[in-house]
């Protein structure tokens, strides 16, 4: 997977080696700093780590879902068989709310992406363009993960973007999903329960529609 396609939640990742560090070499005429400093400043620096980097930490550190099946349809995609965590979210434009559970009856895109993510830009057209061709065969669905309101509905209006839209500033959901970076695409069951493939990075029309085919049928 090209590095660019995910990893969003790494930007705030801070950097080593900064001056004082422990370990470091002091500079002549100047104490060495006592262990009780550097700890508060390692735990200084622990707290202001970013909701985003805080997210990959665990991806990395979870136990990863179980595929059933290793075939690929494309590099980031996997076919998958767990669980679905239920959604229920702000609409990112202010009113009602967004529920996974209502979306049930018809196979169910979700797709995780920030106003801010360059991979997430390069798709939405994508993503926006099949689903108004597919009209009521599938249901997408948009998180806002991580993001500004008012930039994130910026977006969803220059890419056209006419699906639900939950806004979820604090990355719950993303977090609940083990998503490790943006943008990330969940495909789920019709009931909505199940979660039978996932896609890292950004997808084309053309690896949607394939994806759509492989997994439901839909051509």
């Amino acid at each position: 997977m090209h590095p660019d396609a995910a990893g969003e939640y790494r930007d705030s990742m801070t950097e080593p080696g900064a001056p004082g560090a422990p370990g470091g070499v002091g500079k002549p005429g100047r104490r060495r700093q006592s262990p009780v400093v550097a700890v508060v400043l390692v735990l200084i620096a622990a707290a202001v780590l970013s909701t985003a980097t805080l997210l990959a930490a665990r991806w990395v550190f979870r136990p990863h879902a179980q595929a059933t099946q290793s075939k690929s349809y494309g590099v980031g995609f996997v076919r998958l068989d767990r669980g679905a965590r239920p959604v229920s979210l702000p609409s990112l434009h202010g009113s009602g709310t967004v529920n996974l559970s209502r979306l049930a009856g018809k196979p169910i895109v979700m797709n995780f992406w920030r106003s801010t993510c360059d991979p997430c830009k390069q798709e939405s057209p994508a993503l926006a363009g099949v689903a108004r061709t597919l009209g009521g065969k599938v249901s997408f669905v948009g998180i806002d993960t991580i993001d500004n309101r008012a930039k994130a509905m910026a977006f969803v209006t220059r890419y056209k973007v006419s699906y639900p839209i939950a806004f979820d500033p604090d990355g719950t959901v993303a977090d609940e999903y083990g998503v490790p970076g943006l943008p990330v695409t969940v495909f789920l069951s019709p009931s909505g329960k199940t979660v039978v493939g996932e896609n890292i990075g950004a997808l084309t029309a053309t690896k949607l529609r394939r994806i759509l085919h492989q997994l439901y049928g839909l051509s």
